[in-house]
């Protein structure tokens, strides 16, 4: 009996040596939204065949609560070349009113100037949430964009 609780004690310990060096303590997982990026100063817009591209200076500012320029509001100024975003604590609200604007200055310098303010934002409105999800969730696409052109 002894020899068996001897063998038995020997082959616990090492067992347990054995999952002891192989165990990694889990890890959460990251989440992207805890790495905190500095918003851009200016982005750069191509537009179509020979039109020159042209750079548009962002600025932020605490929003007034006054319609339009409430925390996450922006506005596009296409000749001055200029987006303003009021800034919100939400940094997810940041990020959608800006690229809502950054939409917006990318479809005027392409020449979709429509005067229907209303139909340009229904094509917005449908098209940035899946378009900027899939950039979002795709960085090996957006490195890929990039290094493309």
């Amino acid at each position: 009996m002894p020899r068996h609780l001897t063998f038995g004690l020997l082959a616990l310990s090492f067992t347990t040596g054995v999952l002891f060096a192989t165990w990694k303590p889990t890890q959460p997982p990251e989440s992207r939204s805890a790495v905190v990026t500095e918003p851009p100063k200016s982005i750069l817009v191509c537009g179509v065949r020979d039109h020159p591209c042209l750079t548009y200076t962002i600025s932020y500012h605490q929003g007034t609560e006054k319609y339009g320029d409430g925390p996450g509001d922006g506005f596009t100024d296409y000749q001055a070349k200029t987006i303003d975003i009021a800034s919100s604590k939400d940094p997810v609200n940041n990020v959608q009113a800006l690229e809502h604007e950054v939409y917006h200055a990318a479809l005027w310098e392409r020449g979709f100037q429509d005067t229907d303010k209303w139909g340009i934002h229904s094509w917005i409105y449908f098209s940035e949430g899946a378009f900027s999800i899939v950039l979002h969730d795709n960085p090996d696409l957006v490195r890929y964009i990039v290094n493309g052109y």
